[in-house]
């Protein structure tokens, strides 16, 4: 049988890597998700959730993060590349059904980023 787990090593944890990704990252919205992505060079990509409690009460949320590691799990593998992906879901994400959810996140997941150099490896004017 196998182990159908959500690792740590496919989870973000620590404080210093929120802020990292927050940072650097690019943020690319869903109707009912924000996600900010990392791209980064590691063996996998890894998977963040900060759930407001906008979005309901504990058991809303705690059932809506289940259900987000189970589809990053079963679809990360469809990122152009490695990546770190933080997922903020947006108040009336947690009314979705699971397959409406999945098409979301499949969404962030699978987008390619556009870089900020061009060419010349010098900085847009942001």
């Amino acid at each position: 049988m196998r182990d159908h787990r959500f690792p740590r090593s496919a989870r973000i944890c620590r404080k210093g890597d929120f802020q990292l990704i927050f940072d650097q990252g690019v943020r690319m919205s869903t109707r009912h998700l924000r996600g900010v992505i990392h791209e980064v060079g590691r063996d996998r990509s890894r998977l963040g959730l900060a759930v407001s409690r906008k979005v309901g009460n504990a058991v809303v949320r705690n059932l809506l993060k289940r259900r987000l590691r189970e589809i990053f799990r079963t679809q990360s593998h469809l990122a152009p590349n490695t990546r770190d992906l933080i997922l903020i879901p947006r108040p009336g994400c947690a009314d979705l059904d699971f397959e409406s959810l999945k098409l979301e996140v499949v969404d962030l997941i699978s987008r390619r980023l556009i870089s900020d150099h061009d060419e010349t490896g010098s900085r847009g004017d942001r």
